[in-house]
């Protein structure tokens, strides 16, 4: 049985995957959170509603409002938090809270993880996280990440996927 629990720990901690900072042209440096205080379209030009900002800050949580919204509106609200309000016009659709830590002039949000072990038979690993930063021609740049893995008793499988996205700021 100790050994099932130390082949746990090893896929477990060796499996964790996050976003890098990578250094960028345009970025603008950030001391804190209030910089990003402002509004933000919601919207890329694509007709996929996967890639709404909404969608984006909820970390894959999909709601019927997500392609809805015009806009968002960030708000510091503290020195870890963001307030992230939905916009249809001038009609409030929906809000939430932000968690993370400012990093290397990113937002950089708290992991979102999904872990379902039952050794030697089935086992799942999700890990969602969202960073975002400024650029200097006004708008918001996102990445995610995306990295899932799990096993059905001796079958392994893994699936990683990192995205970018820029959401023209519509005033700061």
């Amino acid at each position: 049985m100790k050994w099932c629990l130390y082949v746990s720990c090893i896929i477990l901690f060796s499996s964790c995957v996050s976003l890098k900072q990578t250094k960028q042209a345009g970025i603008i440096k950030i001391t804190d959170l209030s910089s990003f205080n402002g509004s933000y379209n919601n919207k890329l030009n694509s007709p996929d509603s996967l890639s709404s900002l909404w969608n984006q800050l909820s970390l894959g949580q999909i709601s019927t409002s997500s392609d809805q919204g015009e806009r968002i509106e960030l708000q510091a609200i503290s020195k870890s938090k963001i307030k992230a309000i939905l916009f249809l016009g001038s009609e409030q659709k929906s809000e939430l809270i932000l968690k993370g830590k400012l990093m290397n002039n990113y937002f950089v949000s708290i992991h979102k993880r999904t872990i379902i072990p039952i050794p030697f038979i089935f086992g799942k690993f999700k890990n969602n996280q969202f960073q975002f930063a400024l650029s200097e021609n006004n708008t918001l740049q996102v990445d995610c990440l995306n990295n899932q893995w799990g096993w059905v008793f001796l079958f392994l499988a893994s699936h990683d996927q990192t995205r970018h996205y820029e959401y023209k700021g519509l005033s700061r």
